[in-house]
């Protein structure tokens, strides 16, 4: 098959592209620089029948050894998907920014940080892309969320309010495509006091998280009440291991590739630590991390 833009190529080895340092090769994998050429692509995929995947910061996100049919596209390299804007006046009580999907959570960060966005500090250490962040309502950004627009695999652009999106425990209601960019808002506060709450989040999340070796984070949600890291650390299973995928020493929750760790290992283990917690406490923990790709 022939593309329209330079910007795909063949055979393009996804574990390239995750925090996780696993998984198999794209079909076709596309790094589209603006709106335009990322519009094209998807029409052109659609015409011929070719699937479409997205990968963000690939931070949670498990690919299959066998890799990915059809197309897979990223919109890191693009300039408009890494952009924020400023929309709003330094006398206004609120700040509200225009953020392309392929900005770096943490850069949202250290901005909102030093213009002091109140709450931003909730998503301090918080990996990946704010794309990314919103589909699963990381850290509960989608409080701060006030429209989305999204491109639809037919390649039209739509644009979803907050109340269409529907936030919840990691949930945003969304229909298939891929984002491109938000509108946020956040209260004023005092950039000081902001920058003195992201170092002691990021303090703490330092201390107790598994930072490393490669892994997509939480491995699974948490059930109501309760965190997912301590029925697995009270199920016996910290330090368990099936080929080079292990269950962190340090957070029960972080399952860590030890160097040749596979899709097919990691998939082993959560089924392991499934099927120990359903025994143990009679709840069956729900898969966190994505899985891109088939897994046999």
């Amino acid at each position: 098959m022939t593309w329209p833009h330079n910007c795909v190529q063949p055979t393009e080895l996804l574990a390239n592209h995750t925090s996780f340092r696993i998984g198999g090769a794209a079909e076709w994998y596309a790094e589209p620089q603006g709106l335009d050429e990322l519009l094209v692509l998807l029409r052109e995929a659609q015409r011929h029948g070719v699937p479409v995947s997205v990968v963000g910061g690939g931070t949670n996100l498990l690919v299959a050894d066998r890799g990915v049919r059809g197309l897979v596209i990223s919109l890191r390299r693009g300039r408009a998907f890494r952009m924020v804007e400023v929309l709003s006046h330094e006398d206004e009580p609120q700040a509200q920014i225009r953020c392309g999907s392929a900005v770096y959570t943490q850069q949202l960060v250290t901005l909102g940080g030093c213009h002091g966005w109140g709450g931003v500090d909730a998503l301090a250490g918080l990996p990946g892309q704010i794309g990314g962040a919103i589909v699963m309502n990381a850290q509960q950004i989608g409080q701060f969320v006030e429209r989305i627009r999204l491109v639809s695999l037919a390649g039209a652009v739509h644009e979803f309010t907050r109340d269409q999106l529907q936030f919840a425990y990691r949930y945003t209601r969304m229909e298939p495509g891929i984002l491109i960019d938000a509108i946020l808002r956040f209260e004023r506060a005092d950039p000081q006091a902001t920058l003195a709450r992201i170092q002691r989040v990021l303090h703490r999340r330092n201390a107790t998280q598994e930072v490393t070796l490669p892994s997509a984070g939480c491995a699974f949600k948490n059930p109501p009440g309760i965190s997912a890291g301590r029925l697995i650390d009270q199920a016996g299973l910290k330090g368990t291991r099936i080929g080079d995928a292990r269950i962190s020493l340090r957070h029960a929750n972080f399952i860590v590739n030890l160097g040749r760790a596979t899709c097919d290992d990691v998939l082993s283990l959560m089924d392991y630590v499934q099927r120990r917690v359903s025994r143990s406490v009679g709840i069956l923990l729900e898969p966190e991390v994505r899985l891109l790709g088939e897994r046999w």
